[in-house]
């Protein structure tokens, strides 16, 4: 048997098992999106991954502090270059309204990221993968297999603390999938370079005194510094960047006092910044404290501000893309292999382990529909066609098998 043929049956037998349990694969995702786990927190699902890859008759790596799961398949010696695939665990915080049996049964937490169909895709194709090892280590391997089962996306803290709990350890290149409403389930988007944005979140308090409503001229009121700061935000930092380049900074909630009839101490805005350039992403962070200044002098209230999240931009390796791009041929074919033109404005902290090593994150097709009637990601009422569960799970083995063989 020559060594086409020979990785060719390895190809056959990973999808036909993966094809007989998409049943289990749509079970397994439809539990997990019922019952969301948000950033740092994801225990019950550490543990439904932790009892998959045992029954797959693999060790999963993990501690009994925190969440966060490394699975290696060996096939050659334990030193030799490994591909990893990386799957997310942590959901959305925001509320779930779909009417489905699966719908969140935790109130303010929703999977309307797609994490829950990573995690089931990755756990299936590490246990197809499983199944073929002795097939693979006869067919001559030049790499081993590692699955990173990653907390704390949503936070973009959860690649920090797997890169120093040596998930990239002998690691030298990485993959994943991201669903995408707006691609139709079968397809799968591709893109050289960068695929996602920089990305920071901001917190402002503005601090004042409070008083009574009707004696304004007795409190230093934060509301006026709120509105007068958001308003700065939105007029001012559009016109500190080249609006030639893509960038975003929005203001995604307004927190201040309960009473009816009295002036809160303090004001909270939180939001985003998102640009494809890092020198954007910066003029725009200044540019939030600029703004705060100029609503504390114009009111009289102090601020503190901060920045608690970031994420690099992805940059896809162009080898790593190409590769991709030969097993998703090979699954759904050319005319469904989509190259994506420019890259979104999300955020992803898979960008932190390619700044260790080449990798490249695949848009997967979720969608099913007409386009208008379509749920973005994080929308409350997001959901995927299930389909998609086969092929991206068949991507991600048939990407591993091409790596190794």
């Amino acid at each position: 048997m020559d060594h086409t043929q020979r990785n060719g049956d390895i190809l056959d037998r990973s999808d036909t098992w993966l094809a007989q349990s998409l049943p289990k694969m749509i079970a397994m995702r439809r539990d997990l999106h019922s019952h969301p786990e948000p950033a740092g927190a994801e225990f019950r699902t550490n543990a439904i991954v932790c009892e998959h890859m045992k029954v797959a008759g693999l060790t999963p790596q993990l501690r009994s502090d925190a969440t966060g799961i490394i699975v290696d398949l060996d096939l050659v010696e334990r030193d030799a270059p490994r591909i990893a695939i990386r799957a997310d665990m942590d959901c959305v915080e925001v509320p779930d309204e779909k009417t489905v049996s699966w719908r969140s049964s935790v109130d303010g937490l929703c999977h309307a990221c797609g994490h829950d169909a990573h995690t089931t895709m990755a756990c299936f194709a590490a246990h197809a993968l499983a199944l073929e090892t002795n097939a693979m280590q006869s067919a001559g391997p030049q790499r081993n297999l590692r699955f990173i089962f990653q907390p704390a996306e949503e936070s973009s803290t959860g690649a920090i603390e797997m890169v120093d709990r040596g998930a990239l350890q002998d690691v030298d290149r990485i993959i994943a999938l991201h669903c995408d409403p707006f691609l139709d389930a079968g397809q799968i988007g591709l893109r050289d370079g960068p695929i996602t944005a920089n990305l920071m979140s901001f917190r402002v308090t503005l601090s004042g005194r409070g008083g009574h409503s009707a004696r304004p001229y007795e409190a230093i009121d934060p509301i006026p510094a709120a509105v007068n700061l958001v308003s700065l935000l939105y007029q001012l930092a559009p016109r500190s960047v080249d609006n030639r380049r893509a960038y975003c900074l929005t203001v995604t909630s307004i927190r201040s006092g309960e009473a009816i009839n009295a002036i809160p101490d303090s004001a909270e805005i939180c939001g985003t910044i998102r640009a494809a350039r890092v020198e954007d992403a910066k003029r725009l962070h200044d540019m939030v404290g600029t703004c705060v200044k100029a609503a504390c002098l114009a009111t009289g209230c102090s601020a503190t501000t901060e920045f608690p999240h970031s994420a690099p931009a992805t940059q896809n390796d162009p080898h790593v893309v190409d590769m991709m791009e030969t097993a998703a041929t090979g699954i759904v074919g050319s005319h469904n292999v989509v190259r994506i033109e420019l890259p979104s404005l999300g955020g992803e902290d898979f960008a932190i382990y390619q700044q260790h090593v080449p990798g490249a994150m695949v848009r997967l097709g979720t969608g099913a529909g007409p386009l208008p009637d379509r749920q973005a990601l994080h929308s409350t009422l997001f959901d995927i066609d299930e389909s998609a569960l086969l092929v991206g799970s068949r991507l991600l083995a048939h990407a591993a098998i091409h790596s190794v063989l």
